[in-house]
């Protein structure tokens, strides 16, 4: 080979390898580059098994949500799980099995039920942003974070904005001013308007009042709160008695719909967004349903009001929609990236603003439609846990509402009620 053959072969093979050179540097730094994610130290892909009670369209918005983290983070893959009636007996199975989801909804159980499956949540970079009306409820005395909060039940009784306003009816604060509203409305409207309308054929109606007015009756009062006895196994169940009782006097006052055993909740919504009903024993997410009925409803929520002399209103509340991170996962790291985005403040609005409840973390918008207001009224009143939740052992919900539907049936009376109430709770406190 001659001189000049050998220099054109050398300057052509340069130029190839600076071409190679090129193509591997280029496009280093491009915007269009997926953002970097969360990777086993292999750097393989990550997958993390999600589950949650949450139906409907708030799912949903879980779901988008969750399409959006895979967006953004290539290397972890979800399965997401909404199965809903059967989540309660699902997640039964699993913690018995100790096989629990990587990440997984409480559904108001954060501390009694989930607790000893949970990680400590409380040293990740949003825990700080905890809601402070809502963190005594998903938190222990040791500091330990249970779940992440992305919105916070605040339950209370809801009323038709118009009926009071027609009927000279101011929001009840005490016990004593609702049964007064109560005969007002009677009264003014003929009969025409029911106080309170019930769907006792559901049942749960039935034990929605239950659970709201234990608490203002056993509990919220600083001169009368059996707290401490409830959990302890010391209560007299004498002290209960009342409820039943009130409960029944609502039927006998002609304070609640006459066919109160008969009506659905679809008969309560009907009712409600008809203007034929002034008050509603359920929660917020009460008004939405009625409003599909009557979009220009104008409805309220107030807290429960106080039964016990010197005591003030309070709500219900605790966790609602929330991520809890399984201790003994595979994939702790990526499942707490997974909470993590759901915790960005966009991302909690989303949430919340779907079931118009305000948002658990601070810093995140509340947008909870006509109820914004009633929640910024109210924002200093005092939310305590669900009184099912926190007093009485699992499994006496369903107590608390077929007997109900028993004393209105006339069955049984505010003792016999009583009675089951007590052998249920030792029964269960036993078992348990």
């Amino acid at each position: 080979m001659n001189r000049s053959k050998w220099l054109m072969l050398c300057v052509a093979m340069l130029v190839l390898l600076s071409a190679c050179g090129g193509g591997a540097n280029e496009g280093k730094g491009s915007t269009d580059e997926p953002t970097a994610s969360p990777k086993s130290s292999s750097g393989k892909e990550v997958r993390i098994t999600v589950s949650t009670n949450v139906i409907g369209e708030q799912a949903k918005v879980l779901e988008q949500i969750t399409d959006d983290f895979m967006r953004d983070n290539p290397l972890i893959q979800v399965d997401f799980s909404a199965p809903g009636k059967e989540y309660e007996n699902t997640m039964k199975v699993k913690m018995a099995s100790n096989d629990m989801p990587d990440v997984f909804a409480t559904h108001g159980w954060a501390k009694a039920r989930y607790g000893e499956f949970l990680l400590d949540l409380s040293g990740e970079s949003w825990a700080s942003n905890v809601n402070a009306a809502i963190k005594p409820l998903v938190s222990d005395e040791s500091g330990k974070l249970y779940v992440l909060p992305m919105d916070q039940d605040k339950a209370g009784p809801v009323f038709n904005v118009t009926v009071l306003e027609k009927y000279g009816v101011e929001v009840p604060a005490t016990y004593e001013e609702f049964l007064a509203a109560c005969e007002t409305i009677k009264a003014k409207s003929n009969g025409e308007v029911m106080p309170i309308h019930m769907g006792g054929a559901d049942s749960w109606p039935i034990g929605q009042y239950f659970d709201f007015f234990a608490t203002p009756l056993l509990i919220s009062s600083s001169s009368q709160s059996y707290g401490d006895q409830l959990l302890d196994g010391s209560f007299d169940w004498t002290n209960f008695e009342a409820l039943p009782q009130m409960f029944k006097d609502l039927q006998a006052k002609g304070f609640l719909n006459k066919d109160v055993l008969t009506a659905k909740y679809s008969d309560s919504a009907k009712a409600f967004a008809e203007g034929k009903a002034a008050f509603g024993i359920y929660s917020p997410s009460f008004i939405e349903e009625a409003q599909k009925i009557n979009p220009e409803l104008k409805a309220g929520l107030m807290p429960i009001p106080s039964v016990v002399e010197g005591d003030t209103p309070t709500f219900a509340g605790g966790e609602k929609t929330t991520w809890g991170i399984w201790k003994d996962s595979k994939n702790i790291e990526a499942a707490k990236k997974y909470v993590e985005y759901f915790a960005k403040p966009e991302n909690v609005a989303l949430v919340a603003k779907s079931n118009q409840l305000p948002p658990g973390l601070d810093g995140a918008e509340m947008d909870a439609g006509q109820l914004t207001e009633y929640y910024e009224q109210y924002k200093d009143i005092r939310v305590l846990a669900f009184f099912d939740r926190e007093y009485i052992p699992n499994g006496m919900w369903d107590v608390m509402c077929k007997n109900g539907q028993d004393l209105l049936a006339d069955g049984i009376d505010a003792k016999g009620y009583t009675a089951n109430m007590k052998q249920e709770y030792e029964r269960l406190r036993a078992a348990n």
